[in-house]
């Protein structure tokens, strides 16, 4: 191979080691030559010929050393020529094996978590003393890198593993606090800090969580604000209303046998109660009472009426059962609001000319009022959605658009532990129990009578 050649080339002497050696061997040869040429002339003659031999001896000397410099020199050039070569191979061939073996074996190796010192002892060294250097440095930063990469994990583990903390065991209940206590929410106690100790990021996150509790907690001041306002206003709205439907009637008992006039009272009549119930609605999804006090106890039939006349077709209403059954006056205004929205419903769902019946039953629960229709009906997946939206109403901030009157129904019923129930009617259509609990039931004795609720 190339690498072997280079340790076999020889080293070539100086030219001026070779000149010297060259010029005493000569010497060496030359001196006994002129001595003997000296010693065989007369003694008149010996001058002259010492003189002249030993001027041809050195010449000849020099010449020798002469001869000899240029032949080492000669060779030293070649020697080079023929160890540059070498050289060239020898890095070539290394390079390739750098660029092909050992920097790809030493990627993979760091990679996979081994040290420089581990993959290098595992493939022949290079002897390229600059590639070597290379090698080394490259292994160094890549080892660098591979430690960074490794740290940059952990740090990305760290903060994936505290914002899932923060979304799943500290987000829920502050925001279930928000919802019920607003001070226990500005002191719920944060969660505790990494066990691998503080890093900067804890910082970034704990600012983080600050930000949304302190979000969180104005725009729950902001929603109380804004459903307070709303529930007042339609408080307001819904007082004037009900004071305008009172002129109504009166306007109605003392004008109604009048043609001109019967037919626009009874229209402005069913414009009115609608408004009514709107107004109603818009004060329970903002979180208001009912702000209507009645007596400590309210006949049920009294409390049909009430909720017929919020209904524009409060003239196919026809109660059966509700005589002799009384509920307690907290539940009477409620239960109302309750029973126009069932009825509204019943009747829009139903034929123009169709009653839609209230049957009320007793049971030892309380007393059950079936709102029916002899509309569509519901199918069973549509009554399960129907029950599931009662079970979970939401409020004013969370109502899908116009679909108001199950949102009410649930709300009112949570507030007063009503139970809401779905099936089918004897006509086909919806049925709708209504079930008061006993605890809210003054007096039980439902009678079957049929009874129109039009006045």
């Amino acid at each position: 191979m190339s690498t072997d050649s280079t340790d076999r080339i020889r080293i070539s002497p100086h030219p001026a080691h070779q000149a010297l050696i060259a010029l005493l061997a000569s010497a060496v040869l030359v001196a006994p030559a002129w001595s003997w040429s000296v010693a065989a002339v007369g003694q008149g003659d010996r001058p002259l010929v010492a003189a002249v031999t030993g001027a041809l001896g050195t010449a000849l000397c020099a010449a020798v050393a002469v001869a000899a410099h240029r032949a080492a020199a000669v060779r030293v050039v070649r020697d080079g020529r023929v160890r540059a070569r070498a050289a060239d191979d020898t890095l070539e061939h290394e390079a390739a094996l750098l660029a092909d073996h050992l920097l790809p074996a030493l990627a993979d190796g760091v990679r996979s978590g081994r040290t420089v010192r581990e993959v290098l002892a595992a493939h022949p060294p290079v002897r390229h003393a600059a590639l070597d250097r290379l090698l080394r440095a490259a292994g160094g930063e890549l080892d660098l890198a591979a430690r960074r990469a490794e740290h940059a994990r952990a740090l990305i583990a760290r903060c994936e593993r505290r914002i899932t903390e923060l979304d799943r065991a500290w987000l829920p209940p502050l925001t279930a606090r928000i919802r019920t206590d607003r001070c226990a929410a500005a002191e719920a106690a944060d969660p505790p800090p990494a066990p691998t100790g503080h890093l900067p990021l804890d910082d970034a996150l704990a600012s983080l969580r600050d930000h949304v509790r302190s979000e969180l907690l104005a725009a729950a001041r902001r929603t109380d604000t804004v459903l307070a306002a709303t529930a007042s206003c339609g408080a307001r709205l819904s007082a004037g209303l009900e004071t305008a439907a009172e002129h109504l009637r009166v306007l109605r008992e003392t004008h109604g046998d009048r043609p001109e006039v019967r037919e626009d009272l009874v229209e402005a009549g069913r414009v009115l109660a609608r408004t009514v119930r709107t107004a109603d609605t818009l004060v329970t999804l903002a979180g208001g009472g009912t702000g209507r006090r009645d007596p400590l106890t309210v006949p049920l039939p009294d409390v049909l009426r009430r909720a017929a006349r919020r209904v524009g077709a409060r003239t196919r209403v026809r109660a059966r059962g509700a005589e002799g059954v009384e509920v307690l006056g907290q539940a009477a205004e409620p239960l109302a609001r309750v029973l126009a929205e069932l009825l509204d419903n019943a009747a829009a769902f139903s034929g123009p000319d169709a009653e839609v019946s209230v049957r009320v039953e007793g049971d030892e629960e309380g007393i059950v009022l079936h709102v029916e229709d002899g509309g569509p009906g519901m199918r069973r997946r549509e009554r399960e959605a129907a029950r599931a939206r009662v079970d979970s109403p939401g409020g004013l901030e969370v109502v899908d658009g116009d679909r108001t009157g199950l949102a009410v129904v649930g709300l009112i019923a949570a507030r007063h532990r009503f139970g809401v129930d779905f099936g089918t009617s004897p006509q086909g259509g919806l049925s709708v129990g209504v079930l008061v609990p006993r605890t809210l039931v003054a007096a039980s004795g439902p009678v079957p009578e049929r009874a129109g609720l039009a006045s």
